[in-house]
């Protein structure tokens, strides 16, 4: 059985503009922004912390995996987390919406902004707002054209990295990996709190998959792979960064200023364009796209009012949930014009919803049998809940020590309030929703769901 969205929306991703929308999703302006953050709370083991950061996320492949392969769907992400439980999936999509919104998008549109200054002396927020309107009129066109983007921009960032990678290597001091662990095994557990969006993002491509050509093929393929090449990347990004500049050098710092003790005029000026400006645009294109079919999914089911996921039949968009996306970024981006807020926000929520969805891999063997099965992912009922259950305690870790690392902030002590803040009002706000969350869990359990 389909849901009426799914009717709706067409299947235009292929391969390439989904692996790049995967690679593009997971390399935004937080590389740019948040690396010499964390450096700061890891030291020069800032490569290692990048390793721990995406050991959960390489294990979550398996779970998320095999539940893409057997059922594609738009919004996976909280369909998925609705095999474990209803009100907790609805609780954990809402709430990383909000955190997308208020913290993701802004992060990368500021972070535009800010580089975008190094070129042309243009006020941050108000770059941001226009780089915001322009993804957002880009969106408001169809997936069509969003996919075709993300390809160009893709390999424009691709090569703006290697180019990092290839002309900085020659450069690296050993010397600044003599202390390896200035902070101890705290600081490696924190920066990887930090840098978990960094390779998490590009899970959530799955939440497309009602727009995925051959997705039950196309989606674990390109979640494997684009996961990967981003990690692959950034261990080598990071070996540079702290291998060229004495970590304690990195404070108020980004990857430019350390681009510009090796790159001349010429290479600096693409790597600010064609890295960090094109970095940040791929991540925000992409976002926009997951966040308010997500809405629309949400919305269809009774559980937000109906006109969020009302779709424009002739580009098959969710106009209304993704111009109130939209708006809110705005709103925050001018409220709260602070990177390390926004990204602290960010990855609060990432990792709270791919902890929820890596839960089902526990119970999907014995509740859903029906979806296990479908799956073209071989593996034993037993070392798919091993493997879940490692993804749910390093997550669980990570969340604790990221979570005292922003408490110790003045900038960021805020961040950590408000989002438990946004789940109590989340779950205090899907008390109210009782009855049409049990129709959503006669449905799962009749699997028409599943279909």
């Amino acid at each position: 059985m389909k849901d009426g969205y799914e009717k709706r929306l067409k299947k235009r991703i292929g391969f390439l503009g989904l692996l790049a929308m995967c690679v593009g999703i997971n390399i935004g302006g937080a590389l740019f922004a948040l690396s010499s953050v964390a450096a700061g709370l890891t030291g020069p083991s800032l490569p290692i912390a990048m390793l721990v950061s995406s050991i959960p996320v390489l294990l979550a492949l398996v779970p998320y995996g095999i539940l893409a392969s057997a059922w594609p769907t738009t919004s996976a992400t909280y369909r998925y987390a609705q095999l474990v439980n209803a009100r907790l999936a609805f609780v954990c999509m809402l709430t990383l919406a909000v955190c997308i919104v208020v913290g993701g998008q802004p992060l990368f549109a500021l972070a535009f902004g800010v580089y975008l200054k190094g070129i042309i002396p243009l006020d941050p927020v108000l770059a941001g707002v226009l780089v915001l309107t322009v993804f957002y009129l880009i969106n408001l066109m169809g997936i069509n054209l969003t996919a075709k983007i993300q390809i160009v921009l893709f390999f424009l960032l691709l090569l703006a990295l290697l180019m990092y990678i290839f002309l900085g290597v020659p450069r690296i001091n050993a010397e600044n990996f003599s202390d390896l662990f200035p902070m101890g095994v705290a600081g490696v557990f924190a920066a990887a709190g930090l840098l978990f969006t960094f390779c998490a993002g590009g899970l959530f491509v799955i939440d497309l998959g009602g727009e995925i050509v051959k997705a039950h093929k196309t989606l674990p393929r390109v979640l494997f792979i684009g996961i990967v090449i981003a990690l692959l990347l950034y261990v080598f990004i990071h070996l540079v960064t702290v291998g060229v500049v004495e970590w304690t050098e990195l404070k108020n710092t980004s990857l430019i200023t350390v681009a510009g003790r090796f790159m001349n005029r010429a290479a600096l000026v693409y790597f600010i364009v064609g890295g960090a400006l094109v970095a940040c645009a791929t991540t925000i294109n992409t976002i926009f796209s997951v966040v308010s079919r997500g809405l629309m999914v949400v919305s269809g089911e009774g559980l937000l009012p109906t006109f969020m996921g009302r779709v424009n039949e002739r580009y098959g968009t969710p106009h209304w949930g993704l111009t109130i996306s939209y708006l809110i970024c705005i709103i925050s981006l001018v409220a709260i014009p602070s990177l390390m807020f926004f990204g602290s926000m960010l990855n609060l929520g990432l990792i709270f919803a791919i902890t929820v969805v890596t839960s089902s891999g526990l119970i999907l063997h014995k509740r859903y049998p029906d979806i296990y099965k479908r799956s073209s992912i071989s593996i034993s009922p037993t070392l798919l809940r091993l493997l879940s259950f490692a993804v749910i305690l390093m997550n669980s870790l990570i969340f604790i020590f990221f979570s005292i690392a922003l408490q110790r902030g003045e900038k960021t002590r805020g961040a950590s309030l408000l989002f438990f803040g946004i789940v109590l009002i989340v779950y205090l706000f899907s008390l109210s929703r009782g009855s049409v969350l049990g129709t959503i869990r006669e449905k799962i359990r009749e699997r028409r769901f599943a279909d």
